[in-house]
């Protein structure tokens, strides 16, 4: 756990109990690190889905086996591999790593299947952009934001989702990332809406929108 993060004392993380959670905020502002500390209070085996590739293919059809099928090719990108090293650290022996960058609701039905007590995506950003990358639509992806939202209220297991809020900067020079600012603030809305409760964090400290 980063010995920096600072916790607000208005939200007492160990009376927080929703049957799912959204941590929403900007780049290093805390969310996936209080991700892991909200679940570590989950007694049981835990799931940790991770949306960043290792490796870069398109998507295919897969057998929820965690992984999504297709030839892949490996990252060389040195600084990426450190990140998901770091994060691997954080996650003690009772957890599951599920690696998919697509397909969200076969990896949460396989850690079902292995009855996890609480199921971590980390981070619906990076899936997101995942999809645009292999070609989706908008519209396709936002119907696929649509499903894993109906899946979230209609599990019993918690789950926590960690997303980023791209939306209160200037407007993005390109098409492509004005195109993805506009899927991941309507993302971002649809989830907001299926969590129990919404936190968003600000220079490491949580705030309670919802719950």
């Amino acid at each position: 756990m980063n010995k920096c993060l600072v916790f607000d004392k208005r939200l007492d993380v160990a009376d927080l109990k929703p049957r799912s959670l959204l941590c929403v905020g900007g780049t290093r502002s805390g969310k996936s690190d209080f991700a892991l500390h909200y679940a570590q209070n989950v007694q049981g085996p835990k799931t940790f889905i991770a949306t960043m590739q290792k490796s870069f293919a398109a998507p295919q059809e897969n057998s929820e086996q965690g992984n999504s099928a297709g030839e892949q090719k490996e990252s060389t990108d040195k600084e990426i591999q450190k990140r998901i090293l770091n994060h691997q650290k954080q996650r003690n022996s009772t957890w599951v790593t599920i690696e998919e960058p697509y397909d969200l609701i076969s990896a949460a039905n396989l850690a079902k299947r292995n009855n996890s007590k609480i199921i971590v995506i980390d981070c619906i950003s990076l899936w997101l952009s995942n999809l645009l990358l292999a070609n989706e639509t908008e519209e396709a992806i936002l119907k696929k934001t649509n499903d894993v939202a109906k899946m979230i209220s209609d599990t019993q297991i918690p789950l926590v989702l960690v997303s980023n809020e791209v939306g209160m900067g200037i407007v993005p020079m390109y098409e492509e990332a004005r195109i993805f600012r506009d899927i991941q603030g309507k993302a971002n809305q649809i989830f907001a809406e299926a969590c129990e409760a919404v936190i968003t964090f600000s220079c490491g400290i949580p705030i309670l929108i919802k719950g």
